[in-house]
C-alpha cells in the first residue's frame, strides 16, 4: 500500500460550495436603519423573510469512505464506497471526515489495520508498520480545510483481499472508524465499479462524538 494524500485530496476538495448555504439578510441591520420609519421597516422585514423562505437549505456534509480509480486514459473516477477493487497501481481508497470549524492544523493519529498481511508497505517516516505488516500507524499534523479532513492510500501489487479498518483520532480524541472490503479483480478490469462489488459491511463507518465537558455546579 502506498500513501496518496495530496493527489486524491486535491480532487475531492476542489469545490466545497455545498458546505454552507446562503445566509438571509440581517434583520438587525434593517431594524437599526429603519427605526424612524415603521412602514419601511415592516416592508424590509417582509422582504427578508421572503428571501429566507426562498433560500435552499444547506446540504448535509457527511463523513464518508471513498474509492478512486484511474483509467488507462489517465482520468480519475471517484466513488462514495468502501468496496475497494484491488486494481494494482490504479485504485486508491480513503476517508473524508467532516469536523467543521475554521481552517486549522490538527494532530492526527490514523491506524490502518488489514485482516491479512501485506507483502510490502510503502510509507513515509511518519508511519510505523507492525512487524507482521497488518497495521500501519500514522502520526502527523494535518490541515482541516473548509471543515474537512481526509487521507488516502493506493493499491499496489501484494496488497491482500479482506477487511481494512481505519481508526481515527484527532488531537488525542477518537473521532471515527471506517471499515473497507478489499476485493480481488482477477482480470484487472479498470472499468470495475466499486458499487457493484459484494461487500458484507458496506458503508460501515462510525463517527465518535466528542465528550461533553460538564461544568461543576
Amino acid at each position: 500500500m502506498a500513501v496518496n494524500n495530496a493527489e486524491i485530496a486535491s480532487v475531492l476538495t476542489k469545490n466545497h460550495g455545498y458546505i454552507g448555504g446562503m445566509r438571509a439578510p440581517s434583520l438587525r441591520l434593517l431594524s437599526v436603519l429603519c427605526t424612524a420609519l415603521a412602514l419601511t421597516a415592516i416592508s424590509a422585514v417582509a422582504v427578508a423573510q421572503s428571501l429566507a423562505a426562498d433560500t435552499p437549505p444547506a446540504k448535509q456534509v457527511r463523513s464518508i469512505p471513498y474509492v478512486s480509480i484511474t483509467g488507462e486514459d489517465g482520468r480519475q473516477r471517484n466513488y462514495e464506497s468502501n468496496a475497494i477493487p484491488l486494481l494494482f497501481n490504479h485504485a486508491c481508497f480513503g476517508w473524508r471526515m467532516y469536523l467543521g470549524g475554521p481552517n486549522r492544523v490538527v494532530n492526527l493519529v490514523e491506524v490502518l489495520t488489514t485482516s491479512r498481511p501485506a507483502e510490502q508497505v510503502i510509507a513515509g517516516p511518519e508511519t510505523e508498520v507492525s512487524s507482521d505488516k497488518t497495521t500501519a500507524t500514522t502520526r502527523m499534523a494535518e490541515v482541516v480545510q473548509d471543515g474537512i479532513l481526509q487521507r488516502s492510500w493506493c493499491i499496489i501489487p501484494g496488497d491482500p483481499p479482506g477487511t481494512y479498518t481505519y481508526d481515527i483520532s484527532i488531537d488525542g480524541e477518537p473521532r471515527g472508524q471506517f471499515v473497507f472490503c478489499a476485493i480481488e479483480i482477477p482480470d484487472q478490469n479498470l472499468n470495475t465499479d466499486p458499487r457493484d462489488l459484494n461487500c458484507p459491511n458496506k458503508f460501515n463507518s462510525v463517527e465518535h462524538t466528542r465528550p461533553q465537558v460538564r461544568k461543576a455546579s
